[in-house]
């Protein structure tokens, strides 16, 4: 069998030679090309792609659609396999490919799975999810729900048959299509077993956009249109079976909607710090006046606690400080002092870890933390922040139910990484605006003598860059206008 494969490419300087090295290593026996389709590339993407034997194939139409058109056109297989510029491909994937069109003859097309490189822990539920449907839909209605254009091949002739590409959909909704209309030429089969690797690039930092936007304008949407409109394995026809496979994949496409939507709202609401939707969170106060408030977490950790201590003395300013309780107990007299020197006390649960929050529907940790608090220095903490800024809807009802106030941030520094003392306070000074609870780090967990060196050293640096900016300093309490205590009764 002669095997294409069609690369589309904008700008891929960088990750393409992972892609075309991998394909150089094949262990096909057979004859293959590599075309890689330029669409409009201002870097040097056609000259990796020609230095590592691929064939260029220009494409001035914008739109990955038209790429593969494009690719297709110039092709010269018998099987037209896709993969994306960043991916990175088994040895043996030609060969697997080839040798499923020559055992199963009937089937038009076949898709794999992919796997991302350093996958956010807060998308594998998503990808996990969208594999498990894709395994239930296949084994009940014989065909896949979707398909992944990072891995998927096909016959020529199938997509000859089908119509080729559906360039009025150039961006959105593509795959879903390509997929449909195999459906009505022949069987597309699903591999499990056949994946392939590709970055993780498109959802570094687009936690809310890929979760809901890309979710919805790149697959519920374009499902929910296709299935309603009909985009599915004709029903015309006097078949009691197809029509059944209609109505059973349009009740998972439901299915799907729903569960997206549920699982979507509950990871952005569990894991961006300032999401309110299982209950008010505090990240910044609404004002114009420059004010900060610096926070630390994670404490007490000593020498650092100590030499953070003493620094804010110097300075004049006071902090808040979230303690671990069990930190709390192993330091007694470091929280202490943090009272005594007008500092305040917040509650950052006991043992810092996620499966108290995931799995304690009374999330004791909050309770038991408190206990040590309040038993060390007299003080009832007002505030609570959550573990990695992480929360359960059971958490913050903890939270309210104790009449305390979850606090988040505004800025952080991430400096748990120890970068250096300037990158440290640049990121503060720089990203400071009135207002704003600044996150910095005087422990490590519960890890006794974690380093902040770096944090301490930074911290004189923070406070002139600020004040250099005509902020002042207040306690997040006081920053809130609530009470930093609770009193006798519950309460702020």
């Amino acid at each position: 069998m002669k095997v294409s494969v069609i690369v589309p490419a904008l700008n891929e300087e960088r990750c393409l030679p992972h892609l075309l090295n991998s394909l150089a290593a094949q262990d096909y026996a057979g004859w293959y090309e590599v075309v890689v389709v330029d669409n409009g590339s201002s870097d040097g993407t056609t000259d990796v792609a020609r230095q590592l034997g691929a064939r260029v194939v220009p494409c001035s139409r914008k739109g990955v659609v038209f790429a593969r058109q494009a690719g297709f056109d110039a092709a010269q297989g018998d099987i037209i396999a896709h993969a994306d510029a960043d991916n990175i491909v088994p040895t043996d994937w030609l060969s697997r490919i080839a040798h499923h069109f020559a055992e199963h003859p009937k089937d038009v097309a076949v898709c794999g799975v992919v796997a991302y490189l350093k996958e956010p822990l807060w998308h594998y539920p998503l990808s996990l999810f969208s594999r498990l449907l894709n395994s239930i839909h296949y084994a009940v209605l014989h065909r896949p729900f979707s398909i992944l254009a990072a891995n998927f091949a096909f016959r020529r002739e199938a997509l000859a048959e089908a119509g080729g590409y559906n360039t009025d959909l150039p961006q959105f909704g593509d795959e879903q299509d390509l997929l449909d209309r195999m459906a009505r030429v022949g069987h597309v089969a699903l591999d499990t077993t056949l994946v392939v690797k590709t970055s993780s690039r498109r959802f570094k930092g687009r936690l809310f956009q890929s979760v809901i936007g890309d979710n919805f304008s790149k697959t519920v949407v374009p499902l929910l249109l296709y299935k309603a409109l009909g985009k599915i394995p004709s029903v015309q026809r006097d078949d009691i079976r197809v029509e059944r496979s209609a109505r059973l994949s349009m009740a998972m496409t439901a299915v799907l909607v729903i569960s997206t939507v549920l699982v979507s709202t509950a990871l952005y609401a569990y894991f961006v710090p300032t999401s309110s939707f299982f209950g008010k969170v505090y990240a910044s106060a609404k004002t114009s006046e420059k004010v900060v408030a610096l926070t630390f977490d994670d404490g007490p950790n000593e020498p650092f606690s100590s030499q953070i201590l003493d620094i804010l003395d110097s300075e004049g300013v006071k902090a808040t400080f979230f303690v671990v309780g069990e930190n709390a107990a192993y330091y007694p007299n470091t929280v202490r002092r943090i009272v005594r020197e007008g500092h305040v006390l917040g509650n950052h649960a006991w043992s810092h870890s996620r499966v108290p929050m995931l799995l304690d529907p009374r999330y004791k940790e909050l309770a038991r933390a408190q206990k040590t608090l309040t038993d060390l220095t007299g003080a009832n903490p007002t505030l609570f922040r959550p573990p990695y800024g992480q929360k359960t809807p059971w958490q913050l009802w903890e939270v309210k139910h104790e009449r305390m106030v979850a606090v988040a941030w505004t800025v952080s520094a991430n400096d748990p990484k120890q970068p250096s003392p300037e990158v440290i306070a640049q990121r503060v000074v720089s990203k400071a605006r009135p207002g704003a609870i600044i996150l910095l780090h005087d422990g490590g967990n519960t890890l006794h003598g974690a380093n902040r060196a770096n944090t301490v050293a930074a911290l004189p640096m923070i406070i002139q860059g600020l004040r250099d900016k005509g902020y002042t300093f207040l306690t997040v309490p006081q920053l809130l206008k609530v009470q930093p205590y609770l009193s006798a009764g519950g309460g702020a």
